[in-house]
């Protein structure tokens, strides 16, 4: 109606003068411009109102179809009113950037009802992003606790099923078969929580392997039903959150897929970790010890649910050299490697930087490698693989840091010295190691 009047007011004009001179012409066709590029402008913005696609901010899916139309997309939260431009900005990205590794995959029979986004978890090879001590991973310095408390990937559970060996408090969740790996499902808001046969000691990791498909809601994770401290995990940091103080939180690099989320818990400190990024360190922050973990799950959509693929709650053990000293040997769970092979993960580093320093500093020191696996597999084939990991750990020690070869011998025994029985979940991981023996 307003462009109306403006066109009928200039008619008018245009009818009262007769012969305009030449400045006033150009004066008139300068104003009309200006009034034309005013009146684009305002049916832009009414367009993009009117014309608008609303898309909650964990339903990627609707998210991507409306960016790939070309059609403006308004990102909510979970009551419908429209999110900060940051947050909006950062979805969008988030779901343009996933769309390439998120496929509709079915489920097979007596799998999730509706399908599942067939996300494949990050590989152990691609989440080692490389070789340890170097690129992302030079300063990495997370190092799990050497006790597997609870471990679970969900392998022995039956697809549709709560996990066992976990509880849930509220919401919807299931196993579900993600192209051919079983993972933990919630399309909605959660609440899970694992109770230990034993309270959670002084020192205690976490480490998790997920997917969340928004950047506004984190997975919480506390100890107590107060939940007033806790730490947890957006897509691109882990931060942690203590009462009546802010959160301790820096932003890593965003991550579209799957990511690891991991936490060493301390009496003195919290440190959270993204992937190869310390993104939290929070220092006098205390955890009620308890003999329950509660994990928050943030939910999500039947097309774009969370999903957890592993979960790892380990006792934090002692300095490798203080048990060389005293026992003679010591058993690390920091020596990782890619599954089935003697590849060596970046996740590796800061065990591998402790044994280099105990080595240097304490010069008479010899020590044996020992390659150790779980019962999985043949006797021969855990045997020849155990040998070959162990020798790989002499050779990055001899080759990075310079230790002398006399002074490392290696051995693999395969499954024939456990450490733990090898008839849980716990007890496979616990198996799964490398020892130092001093000679």
């Amino acid at each position: 109606m307003r462009r109306r009047l403006v066109v009928a007011g200039a008619l008018g004009a245009l009818a009262l003068i007769t012969a305009p001179a030449p400045a006033q012409g150009i004066l008139g066709k300068i104003k009309d411009r200006a009034r034309t590029e005013v009146d684009r402008k305002e049916d832009a913005a009414i367009n993009a109102v009117v014309n608008s696609v609303s898309c909650a901010i964990t339903d990627k899916a609707c998210i991507k179809k409306a960016h790939d139309a070309g059609e403006p997309v308004k990102v909510t939260d979970k009551n419908g009113k429209a999110v900060s431009s940051a947050d909006s900005a950062a979805a969008i990205s988030a779901a343009v950037a996933q769309a390439a590794s998120i496929s509709a995959d079915d489920s097979p029979a007596g799998g999730a009802a509706g399908g599942n986004p067939g996300i494949a978890p990050v590989s152990s090879t691609s989440a080692s992003g490389g070789a340890p001590g170097a690129g992302a991973w030079l300063n990495y310095d997370f190092v799990p606790g050497s006790r597997t408390m609870f471990f679970e990937d969900f392998t022995g559970e039956d697809v549709g099923d709560f996990p066992a060996r976990m509880k849930l408090k509220n919401g919807n969740v299931e196993v579900a078969n993600v192209k051919g790996q079983k993972m933990l499902r919630a399309a909605e808001t959660a609440l899970v929580y694992i109770v230990f046969t034993e309270k959670l000691p002084d020192r205690f990791t976490i480490e998790m392997n997920m997917h969340t498909p928004t950047v506004a809601y984190p997975m919480d994770i506390y100890t107590s039903g107060g939940n007033q401290n806790r730490m947890g995990c957006y897509p691109n940091s882990a931060f942690v959150h203590a009462e009546a103080t802010s959160e301790s939180k820096a932003p890593g690099n965003n991550a579209t897929g799957f990511f690891n989320c991991r936490f060493t818990v301390d009496t003195r400190y919290v440190r959270g970790y993204i992937d190869s990024t310390r993104t939290a360190n929070a220092p006098g922050v205390s955890f009620v010890r308890t003999d329950t973990l509660f994990i928050q799950l943030p939910g999500g959509t039947k097309n774009d649910p969370t999903l957890v693929s592993s979960i790892r709650i380990a006792e934090g053990g002692k300095k490798l050299y203080d048990l060389i000293s005293t026992k003679g040997r010591a058993a690390t769970q920091g020596i990782l490697f890619d599954e089935g092979s003697d590849h060596i993960r970046g996740e590796s580093t800061p065990t591998l930087a402790e044994i280099a320093d105990m080595l240097k500093t304490h010069g008479p020191l010899s020590l044996t490698i020992e390659g150790h696996t779980d019962n999985v597999g043949t006797a021969a084939a855990n045997k020849t693989l155990s040998e070959k990991r162990a020798v790989a750990v002499k050779q990055y020690l001899v080759g990075k840091y310079g230790i002398a070869s006399i002074r490392l011998k290696t051995a693999g025994f395969g499954a024939t010295k456990p450490a733990s029985p090898n008839t849980t979940p716990e007890g496979r991981q616990n198996n799964r190691r490398v020892e130092l023996v001093k000679l």
